[in-house]
């Protein structure tokens, strides 16, 4: 059976969510766009989760992203986010084709902006300078190997936000991630923001899914937003029948994950030629690096030919996710495919033959 860590998107759902799954399947769904009990039940869970008054059932994590830019901003307004938070790498530009917003980069090394960037972002506003109108934080941060933002400051980040007039979101896709990483509860990750996006499946394995979290108000509005672009789905109690056993289920497990994705690092970083930093390792995500000799389509075709399918960040560097289906013997299996790729690529590479220039006199 394959091992896939190309992300923790991939997760399955438990037999516990399947059995839900099957009772509500015999259950009429219901026609409004909130009437659904089931869903009705999963959005209450969920608010109380993440401490808010309220919570919308959406698709995707990107969607719910998406309805909040639309509520917090007006048309030519900015959001200040790390120049790489997923909102500016994986959602297809949505911010500016639905809500007609810009983006203020921040640099930051990982995940967290330098000191004075976000203030001079949220200064007052000049007519030739689009409005700071929100600030955007990702925990956990993705694009730097599931980095950690600490409490204390994403307190600073808000701060900065609110003298400035903006509001504030946090992009909590992995959320449960960062909490288990905090030792915290999501609530306590996510109290000081506006609103709060945060995903049902990944670490909590649910099969698709995520809310929306904030104010009773900000979520009715939200409510028309999901129409407008084309969210309302229905019948949305099957799957939200398993994300309720998600929240249930799932969340105090994720710390296994973490502890997973460290013995993996450990067991790669003594293998010649790969490159992982034990530091970068906060969460379930493992970046490794490749030395010069290996290119990452060739070592990801020879995992894949052992079993073992990996996501290439670059031509040096591929990263390896854990999820629930990730158990020791799993990352014990992986160990030894990267081990025996690497042993075939330099068996093949010291074999082929050198070649050889003629001499120009």
């Amino acid at each position: 059976m394959l091992i896939d860590l190309r992300t923790d998107f991939v997760s399955t759902p438990t037999e516990e969510m399947i059995e839900a799954m099957a009772r509500a399947a015999r259950q009429p769904p219901s026609f409004g766009l909130r009437d659904d009990p089931i869903v009705a039940e999963l959005e209450a869970l969920a608010a109380q989760t993440l401490g808010k008054e309220d919570t919308l059932f959406c698709a995707t994590c990107a969607a719910a992203n998406q309805i909040a830019i639309h509520l917090h901003c007006r048309p030519g307004e900015a959001i200040v986010a790390e120049a790489g938070a997923h909102i500016i790498t994986s959602e297809a530009g949505a911010h500016a084709a639905l809500s007609g917003t810009v983006i203020h980069p921040l640099s930051a090394h990982p995940a967290v902006p330098r000191p004075g960037e976000v203030e001079s972002a949220f200064s007052p506003a000049v007519p030739q300078r689009s409005r700071s109108a929100l600030l955007w934080l990702e925990n956990t941060h993705v694009g730097s190997g599931g980095t950690v933002l600490s409490r204390e400051f994403m307190h600073e980040m808000i701060l900065c936000a609110r003298q400035g007039g903006a509001h504030a979101h946090l992009d909590g896709s992995r959320i449960f991630n960062a909490a288990a990483a905090l030792g915290a509860s999501a609530a306590e990750v996510g109290r000081e923001f506006d609103s709060v996006a945060a995903s049902l499946n990944k670490g909590l394995g649910a099969p698709m899914g995520a809310v929306l979290a904030g104010s009773r108000a900000f979520i009715g509005q939200a409510t028309r937003v999901r129409q407008m672009f084309g969210g309302g789905w229905r019948p949305a109690h099957i799957p939200a029948a398993a994300a309720i056993v998600a929240l249930r289920t799932m969340v105090d497990r994720i710390a296994d994950d973490h502890a997973r994705a460290r013995e993996l690092a450990a067991g790669l970083r003594g293998i010649e030629g790969l490159q992982v930093d034990l530091g970068q390792v906060q969460t379930n995500i493992v970046f490794v690096g490749l030395k010069s000799t290996f290119q990452a389509p060739a070592l990801v075709e020879l995992l894949r030919q052992r079993g073992v399918l990996a996501m290439q960040l670059a031509p040096d560097r591929l990263r390896l996710v854990l999820w629930h289906g990730i158990g020791r013997l799993q990352v014990d299996r992986t160990v030894e495919a990267f081990r025996d790729a690497l042993h075939h690529a330099l068996t093949a590479t010291a074999a082929a033959p050198q070649r050889t220039h003629p001499i120009h006199k």
